[in-house]
């Protein structure tokens, strides 16, 4: 008998979770949703086209992320990102986003551009922009509702462009973005997504760091993300991580209302960073919502300096 409960309350969790995540994608019909990072300090370009070229003038990443461990259909992210710069102030790179949620996959891809100023000796302003496509699968005919209501899978896809500013110096970073600028089609239920026009509810991005000295080996890195969407609650995150010996970092962060993370990062020879992440999600329905992230992230500064400051380590 108790046999039989468990497996009738597991299939009802599992159609809770189908709800959840179909009234999600319903209601993200009318502005792009970007998956969720915890070390978007290192995948800043993702979300902000003017960071390209800001860091070494060969810069890469490799992230991946597993949401709600051992949920069916839980989101899963892949992305890969890679920017190059010029002596002359142009930043060039691309980026591919591997999204799965429920029964809808995406393939994104990006090419991102940016232009640098000289603001001073110490400090350096950027303006980017961001263009591609999205190619979307959602194959909601397999999916079974608890009213066993039928959805017709739809593909397709549609054109991404967006903008951002970043200045930044040595110790302190500013960065306003709004990634995507057109409407996404992804989550219409019907077949009407051939139509392009902007986006009435659009993603906007802001964030900010600094980094202090609080000893010869030990430096403390504050840093804060808000994304504000209409008609969602506004997102944001606090980050405090700790830097020991340019070797080792370690940081906690807090997104509002949301979950709380934990990082591990090591490293290697000013170039080479391995990261980790574990998030626990603030959730009153019960199960396992944690979430495990690993990014890895490589620098080849090959030192041509003539628009950028000549500091360029792995703290941004």
């Amino acid at each position: 008998m108790r046999k039989q409960k468990n497996i009738i309350l597991k299939i009802s969790f599992q159609k809770l979770l189908f709800i959840i995540l179909l009234f999600g994608l319903y209601n993200s019909s009318y502005s792009q949703q970007l998956p969720n990072y915890t070390q978007y300090l290192y995948n800043m370009q993702i979300i902000n086209p003017a960071y390209v070229g800001a860091r070494a003038e060969l810069s890469m990443s490799v992230l991946s992320r597993e949401q709600w461990v051992g949920v069916e259909g839980a989101p899963k992210t892949r992305t890969f990102s890679i920017n190059g710069r010029t002596r002359r102030g142009l930043g060039i790179g691309a980026t591919f986003v591997n999204d799965q949620i429920g029964l809808s996959k995406i393939n994104n891809f990006n090419i991102d551009a940016s232009y640098t100023l000289i603001t001073s000796k110490y400090s350096r302003l950027s303006f980017g922009l961001k263009g591609g496509i999205t190619f979307f699968d959602n194959n909601l005919a397999n999916g079974i509702t608890p009213d066993n209501n039928v959805n017709t899978s739809t593909t397709g896809n549609f054109p991404n462009a967006g903008f951002g500013a970043f200045y930044y110096n040595k110790k302190f970073y500013i960065g306003l973005s709004m990634p995507y600028i057109l409407e996404t089609p992804q989550f219409y239920i019907e077949d009407n997504f051939k139509e392009t026009k902007l986006t009435e509810n659009p993603n906007y991005f802001l964030t900010s760091g600094a980094i202090f000295d609080v000893s010869e080996d030990l430096k403390f890195k504050p840093s804060t993300m808000i994304r504000y969407t209409a008609n969602l609650p506004l997102s944001v995150d606090v980050n405090a991580n700790l830097y020991y010996k340019d070797i080792i970092e370690t940081g906690l962060s807090y997104r509002h209302e949301n979950s709380i993370s934990a990082l591990f990062a090591l490293i290697i020879k000013e170039k080479y960073r391995i990261g980790y992440a574990y998030d626990h999600k603030f959730t009153t329905l019960g199960g396992n919502f944690s979430t495990h992230e690993i990014i890895l992230h490589l620098d080849i500064n090959l030192k041509r300096n003539s628009r950028w400051l000549l500091s360029n380590k792995c703290y941004f």
